[in-house]
């Protein structure tokens, strides 16, 4: 499944604005020209008066009040316990002057008809919530499946009248094509209002995440952020979140996860807003673009850019990789950013997460039958020489690990295959929330599939028939982390894979089809690690939206980690739903593996 689109790296803050507020001098008093003394003294004296109390009323009006700042700047705004001084834009937010009042929680209401009616399905596709009100008008938020989940705010007005808020955001940025693609969904009767903003969800681009100076930056795109769910593991625990930061109705967010495979932490930041959903927040402690890093060790001149080692088939991947079990000990200092950060690389050749992150980079362009063949004959020193793995500790003390995206294997989500199984023969549209890159039968990224599926499976696109319907690309959700698997030794693979297919629900034919799909391309260590991701976790990866809905819905996804000796991991509970009315069933696996084993 596939790239996010708040690739935008610079720490720039955006709307940046200085303003100086200048006192323009007073002309001097010109006094008449007189030979008395005297009198030249007491009209400099006036003037030398007249002059302080125009300064003082100067610093009256613009210094003692508080000058428009930049987006990243922190004013003497006193807080309300009368402490620490609180930038004028996070105090609005905490706050608002704007007016909005948001409900406890989103009550979901009738559909209203705010999206036209044409092929796009945009009002079929959308849930309504209210949310909120802003004086006298009612706030209402749309939740609209695609390729992905788009969320937009709404204002009722009490003559019954819609606006559609353009900007809840006002430091947000939209483009052209955006502005010019807002209209065409909505139903007419519906106006743009690109003249109300909310301060409460005013979040600054830049924005500080505690005392100790770290920063986590907002995508740059307007956006009131996508579903929160509750991030969970395989096992359905919940993963580590702390609140960091209350900003009035919205906490910043950590969230930490373990990979009990590698004893590699992904953390990364959101904030949670008042509405329900969860914007990601990028948490960029080192500029990953290293064009202008100075190299005391290994090749002066490499380019390109950094990224988290622990990676799945998502669209992006806004946490970074926290190596628990680093110390000070296994680190060389190699060079500075550009920013004079220092940077490190393992000072031993043997280290295991080193020569995973090796081996896995050797063998995913190994499987390329053509080019590459640098690559394919690099080895470990040449790997380390070009700085294949860097690492970078932060303010935290935390020992964050990179791979040079050049080395990096590109994951996609491959072969999802998705059966559909109605009660009697119907025309089903099928969409997925992911960056299709490749599909069989042709995937419309608008529209989707639309196919008429026959009891027995058989489906018919466009005149042709197919007994599924396939997709590759990277999934716009989170990849799930690795809590559980089975390891078994390879010549077990299969066995193995056939047998967890059927307790996850599986009849023959998809079994079959899975294993003939996969059988090559599993790892070639000695050992295996089996992981399977459910519905639910799929959901969030990659939601599937299907009219007309089913009744029964089974997706499995197989994450397999090549091992050179076995491993302890918590066993994975396996366990099938029945089938019942229309049945939706859906396999993939993720093409190659991004987990850095270490010891």
């Amino acid at each position: 499944m596939s790239d996010i689109k708040n690739n935008d790296l610079s720490p720039d803050v955006l709307n940046d604005v200085d303003v100086e507020n200048e006192l323009h001098k007073v002309p001097p008093h010109k006094p008449s020209v007189k030979k008395h003394k005297s009198k030249k003294v007491l009209v400099l004296a006036v003037g030398v008066i007249v002059i302080a109390l125009v300064g003082a009323v100067a610093w009256y009006f613009f210094g003692s009040t508080n000058s428009k700042t930049s987006n990243n700047q922190t004013t003497n705004t006193k807080s309300t316990d009368g402490g620490e001084t609180i930038d004028p834009v996070i105090a609005k937010i905490i706050t608002p002057t704007t007016g909005e009042v948001w409900l406890d929680k989103p009550i979901k209401i009738a559909k209203q008809g705010y999206f036209s009616s044409d092929e796009s399905d945009d009002e079929d596709r959308t849930d309504y919530y209210q949310v909120g009100s802003r004086e006298k008008n009612t706030i209402i938020m749309t939740s609209t499946v695609g390729i992905g989940t788009t969320y937009r705010l709404f204002e009722k007005l009490p003559d019954g009248k819609i606006n559609y808020i353009e900007q809840p955001n006002p430091l947000g940025v939209l483009s052209r094509q955006q502005r010019d693609d807002i209209s065409q969904p909505l139903n007419p009767k519906v106006a743009i209002a690109d003249d109300v903003h909310y301060d409460s969800l005013s979040i600054p681009y830049r924005l500080q995440i505690d005392d100790k100076g770290g920063v986590v930056y907002m995508p740059r795109y307007e956006t009131i952020g996508s579903s929160y769910v509750t991030p969970k593991d395989s096992s359905q625990n919940t993963v580590k979140q702390t609140v960091v930061r209350q900003l009035g109705r919205n906490s910043l967010v950590k969230v930490e996860s373990t990979n009990v495979e590698t004893n590699l932490v992904s953390i990364g930041y959101i904030i949670k807003t008042p509405m329900g959903t969860q914007i990601a927040m990028r948490y960029e402690p080192l500029n990953p673009e290293i064009d202008n890093y100075r190299w005391s060790v290994g090749d002066p001149w490499s380019s390109g850019s950094l990224k988290s080692i622990t990676h799945g088939c998502n669209v992006s991947n806004v946490s970074v990789t926290m190596a628990n079990s680093l110390t000070d000990s296994d680190v060389q200092r190699v060079g500075t950013s550009d920013d004079e950060q220092i940077i490190y690389e393992f000072k031993d050749l043997n280290n295991t997460l080193l020569k995973k992150a090796y081996s896995e980079f050797k063998d995913y362009y190994n499987n390329f039958t053509d080019n590459y063949d640098s690559y394919k004959a690099m080895s470990l020193e040449t790997f380390v020489y070009d700085h294949g793995v860097v690492l970078y500790k932060d303010i935290y003390g935390q020992w964050l690990v990179y791979v040079r995206d050049e080395y990096a294997p590109s994951y996609g989500c491959a072969k999802p295959v998705v059966y559909l199984y109605p009660t009697a023969t119907q025309t089903v549209s099928v969409k997925v929330g992911a960056d299709v890159k490749i599909s069989d039968p042709y995937y419309n990224p608008i529209t989707g599939w639309k196919a008429v599926a026959n009891p027995n499976g058989q489906l018919t696109v466009n005149g042709v028939n197919y007994d599924s319907l396939f997709w590759e690309g990277p999934g716009q959700g989170i990849y799930p982390n690795i809590y559980e698997g089975t390891v078994v030794k390879r010549q077990d693979a299969i066995s193995t894979i056939k047998s967890q297919l059927a307790q996850q629900g599986l009849n023959a034919k998809e079994t079959a089809d899975f294993v003939d799909y996969w059988q090559d391309k599993l790892p070639n260590q000695p050992y295996i690690r089996l992981t399977w991701f459910n519905t639910s976790q799929m959901d969030q990866l990659a939601p599937l939206y299907i009219v007309p809905k089913p009744d029964t819905v089974i997706r499995v996804f197989l994450d397999a980690s090549g091992l050179d000796k076995p491993i302890n991991i918590p066993a994975q509970h396996l366990e099938a739903i029945p089938r019942s009315g229309f049945t939706v069933i859906e396999w993939g696996g993720l093409l190659g593996t991004s987990k850095m084993v270490v010891d």
